[in-house]
C-alpha cells in the first residue's frame, strides 16, 4: 500500500513537472513569436497624420524615396536650413516607438536645426509611409540607414566629415552601426542601451532573452571600434533604459563624452533642451572647424 501511494506521488510530482515545464515552453515560444511587435512597436501601424511631420509643426521639409542595397524602397525626410553643399548634417535615426511625423522625432528635428544641422530622418521598413516595404528585422534597419547615408555622401555629395550621426532609443542600432562603417564626423546617441537583449533580459528575467533573442543591435560590441568623437546624451531618470548603459557605452569608447540628461527616456533632450543645444553647437562649430582646416590643408602647395 505504501509503495502504491509513493507510486502515485511520484506520478503527480512528474505531471506538476511536466505542466509547469510545457507552460514554461509555451510563455518562451509567446516571446519568441512576439519579438517584432515587441521590438518594432510601432511597425504596422496603419498611416496616419503622424506619417510626416504636418503643415503645423513649422518647420521645412521634403520626402523622397531612395532604394536600400537590397531593393527596398527607404522614405526620407529631408529639412535644410542651409543649402550650402560644405553645411553640416545630421543622419537622424528615430527610436522604435514612433513615426517620422510623431511628436517627438518633430521636437527632435527642431533641436537639430536650432543647433544648425540640415536634417535628413529615416523612415524604417515596415513603419508608417514604409508599411508596404515588409517587416523591419535589425538587418533591414541597417539596410535603411545605410541607404540614407549614401543618399548624402552620394546624391548630396556632402562629404563624411559634415555628416553627424544622431541615434535615438533603437536608432542608437542603426547610428552605432553606420558609424562603426563610415567615417562620420561625429555619433550622438540618445537613451542607447548596451544590447537589446540586455534590456530584454531586465524585463523577462525568468526568459533565456539572450538566447532566444533574434534582433541584438549589440551597441557595447562596437564601441571598441569606434574613434570618432561620441556624445552619449542619457537621462537619469530613464527606467525603459536606465542610466547604467549609457556609462557603460561611454566607458567602453574611446572617444566618448556621456552627457547626463535631467530626463527620462522620452522626454531625454526636448526636457534638457538648453543643455543639449549647446552641446550639438559644439559638434557643428567642431564640424565646420575640422572643414576649414581640410580645405587650407588641401589649397597649399
Amino acid at each position: 500500500m505504501n509503495r502504491w501511494k509513493g507510486g502515485r506521488r511520484a506520478r503527480s510530482l512528474f505531471m506538476v513537472v511536466a505542466v509547469v515545464a510545457l507552460a514554461y515552453a509555451a510563455a518562451v515560444g509567446s516571446l519568441v513569436f512576439r519579438e517584432t511587435s515587441l521590438v518594432f512597436v510601432s511597425a504596422g501601424e496603419r498611416p496616419s497624420a503622424r506619417v510626416v511631420p504636418t503643415s503645423e509643426v513649422a518647420i521645412p521639409w521634403d520626402t523622397l524615396r531612395v532604394r536600400a542595397a537590397d531593393g527596398v524602397p527607404v522614405l526620407l525626410l529631408e529639412s535644410r536650413v542651409d543649402e550650402s553643399p560644405r553645411h553640416p548634417w545630421a543622419i537622424y535615426l528615430h527610436g522604435n516607438a514612433g513615426l517620422l511625423g510623431s511628436r517627438g522625432n518633430v521636437l527632435r528635428y527642431r533641436l537639430l536645426r536650432d543647433a544648425g544641422f540640415n536634417v535628413l530622418a529615416v523612415e524604417y521598413r515596415g513603419y508608417g509611409a514604409s508599411l508596404s516595404a515588409g517587416a523591419p528585422t535589425e538587418s533591414g534597419v541597417y539596410a535603411d540607414a545605410t541607404a540614407a547615408w549614401n543618399h548624402v555622401t552620394g546624391t548630396l555629395g556632402v562629404t563624411p566629415d559634415h555628416v553627424v550621426l544622431y541615434g535615438w532609443s533603437l536608432g542608437s542600432g542603426a547610428a552605432t552601426y553606420l558609424a562603426a562603417t563610415h567615417p562620420a564626423a561625429a555619433l550622438v546617441t540618445e537613451g542607447a542601451f548596451t544590447s537589446l537583449p540586455d534590456v530584454g533580459a531586465v524585463r523577462y528575467p525568468w526568459m533565456p532573452v539572450r538566447l532566444v533573442m533574434r534582433n541584438q543591435f549589440n551597441n557595447l560590441q562596437r564601441t571598441r571600434n569606434l574613434a570618432m568623437p561620441w556624445i552619449v546624451f542619457h537621462g537619469t531618470r530613464d527606467v525603459d533604459v536606465p542610466f547604467s548603459h549609457g556609462q557603460a557605452l561611454a566607458a567602453g569608447a574611446r572617444n566618448a563624452r556621456l552627457v547626463p540628461l535631467a530626463a527620462d527616456h522620452n522626454d531625454g533632450v526636448i526636457a534638457d533642451r538648453v543643455l543639449a543645444l549647446g552641446v550639438l553647437r559644439d559638434i557643428i562649430r567642431s564640424t565646420e572647424r575640422s572643414g576649414r582646416d581640410a580645405g587650407g590643408a588641401a589649397s597649399r602647395p
